[in-house]
């Protein structure tokens, strides 16, 4: 049995859920199962399971700053990679990778929001798990 799910990636992952599912010639969602499928039979055994059930209120504050600042990086910084902390744009680049090492250096114990300024604050991805029908 599957069960459709809708869920929002940062543009670094979706992008390299893109680029490993052409490299495999498969479906984006066959690669997102098979990755969840890995990960989650090797964590079920741990203890030290994060409980997801209790919201981030660091990440949704950023989340909503990037929102609300969108239209602003949007003019400035459509395409380039930028850094939220603290409700305020804190750095931007045009590689993912530069920016993700100065942030980590400047804020290694923190949560600070990174994302590439697109058409859209939040890209969405529909995934819909593959049908096998059998011919009668």
């Amino acid at each position: 049995m599957t069960a459709p799910v809708t869920i929002t990636l940062s543009d670094h992952i979706s992008e390299r859920v893109r680029k490993l599912a052409e490299q495999r010639h498969t479906d984006i969602s066959i690669i997102v199962e098979t990755i969840l499928q890995e990960s989650l039979s090797d964590k079920l055994d741990q203890q030290d399971w994060i409980d997801l059930s209790e919201p981030d209120e660091a990440a949704a504050q950023e989340m909503q700053a990037y929102i609300e600042l969108h239209p602003m990086l949007k003019q400035k910084y459509f395409g380039k990679h930028v850094a939220i902390h603290g409700g305020k744009l804190v750095d931007y680049d045009e590689s993912f990778d530069a920016l993700y090492d100065r942030i980590a250096q400047a804020y290694p114990d923190e949560f600070v929001w990174m994302s590439q300024v697109a058409e859209e604050p939040i890209e969405t991805f529909v995934v819909r798990s593959p049908r096998f029908v059998q011919d009668e």
